[in-house]
């Protein structure tokens, strides 16, 4: 069952992470040729932010509470845990509702309001940013863990 889990979890931080990178190298270089690219944006956001935010996020919260107890850090002990491993799972969880938030943030707020100025859209732009950075520190704290921390 660990194995299963485990999977779906990676399975969903790689849609999570690579979906991202996906809209920032491919997606966002071609739309914004396009006339009234504003608009393409926001229903491809629309569209992403319920599979990629939404669903992906909750799958990635109930997986990881499953993966902490099967690796004996269960969530609210590995705040008070004295390892390394602890220590590393901590920012982990900490960059992870930390990007919660800036998604929440970027797609329900920001998102649906960039139509309407630039300074908005720019701030979406940044929150969008400020996320993939963080999801990619996250994948380095996962690997660090894999090697013990």
């Amino acid at each position: 069952m660990k194995e299963i889990v485990m999977t779906i979890h990676i399975i969903a931080a790689t849609f999570w992470v690579g979906g991202m990178l996906f809209m920032v190298l491919v997606l966002s270089p071609y739309v914004r040729k396009l006339p009234n690219y504003v608009h393409h944006f926001q229903e491809v956001g629309k569209r992403y932010s319920f599979w990629g935010t939404f669903l992906t996020l909750l799958i990635l919260f109930i997986t990881g509470l499953y993966n902490m107890k099967v690796m004996g850090a269960p969530f609210p002990k590995v705040f008070s845990m004295n390892t390394t491993y602890a220590h590393t799972l901590s920012h982990k969880l900490y960059l992870f509702f930390t990007t919660v938030i800036i998604a929440v943030v970027h797609d329900y707020l920001l998102g649906l309001r960039a139509h309407k100025s630039e300074k908005i859209r720019k701030l979406s732009a940044v929150a969008g940013f400020i996320n993939l950075i963080i999801g990619i520190l996250i994948v380095y704290l996962a690997v660090r863990l894999r090697f013990g921390g």
